[in-house]
């Protein structure tokens, strides 16, 4: 296939609402858990690219996906693959994805709103998730920066709950089952997702499953 002709694929794939069930879901392999592939939070369509699991030693602790808002999809990835992947389809431009940290990074700081969604499989404490954000996010944010964010996380996280975290603009909101925060810091709600998406990602299979998602939708 042409490189052209993938591109343009890419583009009208995106940005086209799920036609068929199989396609309504982006799905974590390892928990079986569903996510829908298009999704409305705070007033903001979310296109939603891939699905993993974070493990703590050998326990899944939660499935979770990653999502952006759904009218920046198309430029954020035909823009991408133009550049930088011109010439590759199918397992190919999967495998390259996958080993390149600078295609996450663009997901990462792309224009729009950004959400994910974790749904947990086991109960998680505040401490947990505070030690979580520091490890990610200490290299990128000031310390006292990272304390504020972990001091609006409104508790610990149970068992079958799910828990949001989304932008809108430089505000961050911090949903769990249901009981909201926010945080009203540019920098945060511009920096946050490289916790999943960054090199030292404790979810590697969710990366793993945005490249080949990209991958799969450009080589149909």
């Amino acid at each position: 296939m042409a490189p052209m002709r993938t591109l343009l694929l890419v583009a009208s794939l995106f940005l086209a609402a799920p036609a068929a069930a199989a396609e309504a879901f982006v799905v974590d392999d390892s928990t079986g858990t569903r996510f829908e592939a298009e999704t409305t939070v705070g007033n903001t369509r979310y296109r939603c690219l891939g699905a993993g699991v974070r493990k703590v030693f050998l326990f899944k602790a939660y499935a979770v996906t990653w999502c952006l808002q759904a009218d920046k999809v198309d430029d954020t990835l035909v823009g991408y693959l133009k550049k930088n992947h011109p010439q590759k389809t199918g397992g190919a431009l999967a495998d390259a994805l996958e080993d390149d940290q600078r295609f996450f990074d663009a997901l990462s700081s792309a224009p729009g709103d950004k959400l994910v969604v974790m749904k947990l499989v086991r109960d998680i404490s505040k401490d947990q998730i505070a030690g979580a954000f520091r490890d990610s996010l200490g290299d990128v944010l000031p310390p006292e920066k990272v304390e504020k964010l972990i001091d609006t996380i409104p508790g610990d996280g149970k068992d079958g709950q799910k828990i949001l975290l989304y932008s809108q603009g430089g505000t961050l909101v911090i949903d769990i089952a249901g009981t909201a925060r926010r945080i009203e810091d540019k920098e945060i709600a511009s920096k946050l997702w490289r916790v999943w998406l960054g090199p030292g990602s404790p979810t590697p299979s969710l990366k793993d499953s945005i490249a080949r998602q990209v991958a799969a939708k450009a080589s149909t």
